[in-house]
This record gives structure tokens, sequence and C-alpha cells, in this order.
């Protein structure tokens, strides 16, 4: 009896040591999941955390809303876990990176296959035109705001939050897409990506029901009619026509612009800080805008070349 007891007193250190490990590990993961949701979205679906330290509560979304918006229900909770877990959490194997991997590679097949048999005369260069818009970062990150999966995203970005407000208001002006003009958080596309891979990997990899639960979300689908060019290239293809030349100066390092000059006159000035290439997208269609005016009225602007 006495070696047993003393047994248990040498044990018991090691345990607190244990229990107190814990409980900063819970901590820190609490902490890294605090800033995850938008002022005041969150509603009643919460999963409330307390830490023992300092009798700190800590909210987040519950996941249950995720499979009420895509109308599907998880054999495997880790999936779902896993798929709205940024890497800026603490555990860096418990993200979504790999399934957006997956995920990514599926949409892109759904799409290939839906938009074969729709369009069965389309060129394989307009096909890939129309997968890509329908795939790109802009397209899903408006899928994860459309129907507020942004909100269930566990993250320690705390910028992330004001960027995905920002790109909810921008979005307002272009109803179906931008095509570039518009800053798109690139983790929203991500959770709307590694969501299908989930949903494909805890179906058994069937593509069919990915395409069941996620076919309404993606819409509006863009298709052959609704379809845009991008500012970039519409601008090249409208002033290769007209036997213009187009000239792009950047100046992203001065002051955070580019200006376009067709035939030495300038027609466009574009100016983003964050991403050049928004910048140099927004100068396309401002020149763009400004040649579509002088077709308009070409009595206007002498100096441009009256073919416009």
């Amino acid at each position: 009896m006495d070696q047993e007891i003393a047994t248990q007193q040498q044990e018991q250190p090691t345990k607190e040591s244990n229990l107190e490990e814990e409980e900063k590990q819970e901590v820190v993961l609490q902490d890294a999941l605090h800033l995850l949701h938008i002022g005041g979205e969150l509603g009643s679906i919460t999963e409330r955390k307390k830490s023992t330290q300092g009798g700190v509560d800590y909210s987040w979304p519950s996941l249950d809303g995720v499979e009420e918006i895509l109308g599907y229900k998880f054999t495997d909770r880790s999936l779902l876990e896993k798929a709205f877990t940024h890497g800026s959490c603490p555990n860096k194997m418990f993200t979504y990176e790999r399934l957006e991997f997956v995920g990514d590679s599926v949409l892109n097949l759904i799409f290939a296959k839906q938009l074969y048999l729709l369009y069965p005369d389309l060129p394989p260069g307009d096909l890939t035109r129309l997968r890509a818009a329908n795939v790109d970062t802009e397209k899903l990150a408006r899928v994860a705001v459309r129907h507020g999966l942004h909100r269930f995203l566990r993250h320690n970005k705390p910028l992330l939050e004001e960027q995905i407000r920002e790109f909810s208001q921008a979005i307002l002006d272009y109803p179906l897409h931008s095509n570039g003009l518009v800053d798109a958080p690139k983790d929203l596309a991500d959770i709307v990506e590694s969501s299908m891979g989930a949903v494909f990997i805890d179906s058994n990899f069937s593509i069919d029901t990915v395409w069941q639960v996620f076919k309404d979300l993606l819409e509006p689908i863009i298709s052959r009619e609704t379809f845009t060019v991008h500012p970039v290239t519409e601008l090249y293809e409208v002033c290769q026509k007209r036997n213009l030349k187009v000239k792009f100066v950047d100046l992203w390092k001065e002051n955070m612009a580019f200006n376009v000059f067709v035939d030495g006159q300038l027609l466009g000035k574009g100016t983003y800080g964050l991403k050049k290439d928004i910048a140099h997208n927004r100068a396309a269609k401002d020149a763009l805008n400004n040649i579509a005016k002088l077709l308009c009225d070409k009595d206007s602007s002498p100096s441009i070349n009256t073919d416009l």
C-alpha cells in the first residue's frame, strides 16, 4: 500500500503539468479562432467555448450552419472542420489546403463536363474561357459571400474581415463579374473549393454528389450569353481593329497607378494600392470607356484616329 501511494504521489505532478499544458493549448486555439465573425452576422448559431484561465468566453459559428447552407450532412465531421480552418490557425496539419487542392480539381472537371454538354459546337478555346470565368477567385468569392459561408471561416488574419466587407460592397457595382476590377479575397474562394473537396471525399469520391450539392450555390453560371471579355484583352482587340497602338505606363511604384496611351494620347488611368494587376485592369477599362465616348462623338476629339 505504501508503495502504491508513493507511486501516485510521483505521478501527480506529471498529470498536473500535462493538464496545464492542455489548458494552454486550448487557450491558444481559442485565441486563434476568436477573430472570425464579421460584425454581428453570427446570429444564434454558435458553439461557445470557455477557457479555464481567466474565465474568458470565446465564440465562433457552429459548422452546423454550413451543413444547412449546403443541404448536406457530413459522415466524417473532421472533413468539415478542416474545410473551414485557415492556415493562420495554430495547427498547420488541420487546415483546408489539401481539401482546397482536391476541390479545385473537382470544380474544373465539373465545369468541363457541364460546358461540354451544354455547348456541343463550341470550340475548346471558348470552352476554356467560359470555364475559367466560372472558377476564378472572384466568382467563387462571390459564392462564399452570397451564401454566408465566410461567416464560418476560422482564421487569425485581422485584416481579412475588412477586406471581405470592402469586397462585398464593391461587387454591388458588378452584378455578375467585375473582370479583374475588384479585389477578391482568395480566402473566400478557398473555402468554396475546400468545401467541395470535403463533400467529394465524404461522399466516397462522388463527383455527381458534389454537383448536386453545389449547382444552385454556384449560380448565376456565366454563360456564352453573359460572358464578357477582360478589359485588357478587349482594349487590345478594339485598338488592333483600328490600327491603334496601345501603351501601358507603369506608375505603380510611384503612385499606385497605370496610364494608358492610345496612339500617343492619354486615354486611361487606373489606381489601386494593394494589387498591381487591378490598377492595370482599371486603367484599361477607363481607356475603353473614353474610347466609347469618342465613338459617340468623333468631332469632340479631332486628334484621335477618326476610324474609331
